[in-house]
């Protein structure tokens, strides 16, 4: 079950039907296979010593067609330094699980070049409260636009964030 939270859609409920003769792996599980990637841990125990601290993001769930893609961020912070830098980024989907310096890297040995096809899981059932489930959805955008623009708002927001601290940090200097 998903919330929409675009304009006139907002409030909105988004119910998908998995399939049940399909393995899914939810997000724990996700987690659990990007600790135990030796590749990974390997980094993670590296960067996460001396002076330097490992932060992970959410594991986000985005629907595409067959299944979920699973999208984790890993950043580094220095002690010094405020901001973290993103480190690396891993996608999962089915059995596969990506680990590339970039987004866009690993979407596309993912895809095999391209970005991924397709809106939603099976059948999505959409309605304003959980009770009444009975509409058919309209088609949710195709996953490779979805994910243009929210990456352009993440840049968007890290890069307003970046120019705050700047600013921040010059007037706390002039002091």
């Amino acid at each position: 079950m998903a919330a929409r939270c675009d304009g006139e859609q907002l409030g909105k409920l988004i119910f998908f039907q998995l399939s049940k003769q399909q393995l899914m792996y939810g997000p724990m599980q996700i987690e659990s296979r990007i600790d135990q990637d030796q590749n990974i841990s390997k980094d993670l125990t590296l960067w996460n010593q001396q002076g330097s601290h490992v932060l992970r993001g959410n594991v986000i769930a985005l629907p595409v067609t067959g299944g979920f893609l699973y999208v984790e961020s890993i950043y580094i912070q220095a002690a010094e330094a405020r901001m973290p830098q993103l480190k690396k980024v891993v996608l999962a989907m089915g059995d596969r699980l990506i680990y590339r310096d970039t987004f866009e890297q690993a979407l596309a040995e993912l895809t095999g070049g391209a970005a991924p096809r397709g809106p939603a899981v099976a059948t999505a059932v959409a309605s304003s409260t959980p009770a009444a489930a009975s509409a058919s959805a309209p088609p949710a955008p195709a996953l490779p636009a979805a994910l243009a623009d929210r990456i352009s708002h993440l840049r968007d927001q890290a890069e307003q964030l970046a120019k705050d601290l700047d600013a921040l940090e010059k007037e706390t200097q002039k002091k």
